[in-house]
């Protein structure tokens, strides 16, 4: 099973980050954009795991889970990494809801090392990815688009749980299915 821990836009902001998704790709070409039912906020890929190993992941998710209040989270402005004269990975920021999601990472993060899950080497930046460049693009135009975008705003949006999913690659791109929902803190067994 492949598997990602991710937080998930509200309807609402999907719409707001469809919109930006059209813009961009009407002044780029090479890129793979990410389908509307696929934008999520990952906070944790775990790659390829066996089965059994999903009690120990629901287990950590619970954990982190538990120190978590609800919070609102807006998403705004666009990015890519890593610079835009090599730019790989185009994506959104978070206005809102920046730090509450950093420490929910942390949180998980320590939790699925202690059941033996490698620790990730790199920062954890917040993003939403919105697509990836197949090949690249002229750094001035890039740089110009994300000028463009720098006051893109979703509404902000209540976080009250994260979900564990299981990503299913084809030609067609990636599918995603809910394995697991978790609710945060007071929200929790309702």
């Amino acid at each position: 099973m492949r598997l990602f821990i991710a937080i998930d836009p509200s309807a609402e902001q999907k719409t707001s980050l469809q919109s930006l998704l059209r813009r961009l790709s009407g002044s780029l070409d090479g890129v793979t954009w990410v389908r509307p039912e696929g934008l999520h906020l990952t906070l944790k890929f775990l790659g390829e795991q066996e089965e059994g190993i999903l009690p120990d992941i629901i287990a950590s998710m619970d954990k982190a889970a538990a120190s978590m209040a609800p919070f609102n989270l807006q998403f705004g402005g666009a990015g890519v990494f890593p610079s835009p004269r090599r730019a790989r990975v185009i994506w959104s920021g978070i206005r809102a809801g920046a730090e509450e999601v950093s420490y929910l990472a942390s949180l998980l993060e320590k939790a699925l090392a202690e059941k033996g899950f490698p620790v990730e080497k790199r920062s954890f930046i917040p993003h939403l990815t919105l697509g990836r460049l197949r090949r690249p693009q002229p750094g001035e135009r890039i740089e110009r688009l994300l000028d463009e975008e720098s006051s893109f705003a979703t509404e902000p949006a209540k976080v009250r749980s994260m979900r564990l999913y299981e990503s299913h690659l084809s030609s067609r791109g990636a599918r995603y299915t809910i394995v697991k929902e978790i609710l945060f803190g007071k929200n929790r067994g309702k």
